[in-house]
């Protein structure tokens, strides 16, 4: 009796690393397009560094297409409804945070039009946010899923 539900145990699935394999496949496409996302900054930004870029090279990244691409991925994911609760949590907090950035690449956009340099400072700071979001919503993930063996790269 006690060899059957032994072997009953070793045979169970766990089903946060079910639901984190799946989870992990479906947002794999969102994930390389973040690493595409932020591959565009991290280019601005090393050359703002080097003084090679201003404001004005902020907001061409910062552009529609990246404010409608950033957009888009925060749909997308908004759309993946993991099944286990704590992982639709953790989930939630990066879809929120993607929205924010979403916003904030749009009201960056728009500031520099307008030529609204405090809107647009404001802007770049809610962009500021929403990356920590972001990055805090990614630990959250990793932290869930690491013990269930999966891994996480939001930033593939």
């Amino acid at each position: 009796m006690n060899s059957i539900l032994l072997l009953a145990l070793a045979c169970a699935r766990d089903p946060l690393a079910e639901a984190g394999q799946s989870y992990v496949s479906e947002m794999q496409p969102l994930f390389a397009q973040n690493r595409a996302l932020g591959e565009q900054f991290l280019q601005v930004a090393s050359k703002v560094k080097k003084n090679e870029a201003d404001a004005t090279a902020v907001a061409g990244v910062v552009s529609d297409s990246a404010a409608g691409e950033a957009a888009a991925m925060a749909t997308g994911a908004a759309q993946v409804h993991p099944v286990e609760a704590e992982l639709a949590g953790a989930h939630g907090e990066l879809v929120a945070a993607w929205k924010h950035r979403a916003d904030a690449y749009t009201a960056v956009s728009t500031a520099w039009k307008a030529k609204d340099t405090a809107a647009f400072d404001k802007a770049v700071a809610d962009a500021g946010k929403a990356s920590d979001e972001e990055a805090a919503a990614a630990d959250h993930l990793e932290r869930l899923l690491e013990p269930a063996g999966v891994n996480v790269d939001v930033y593939p």
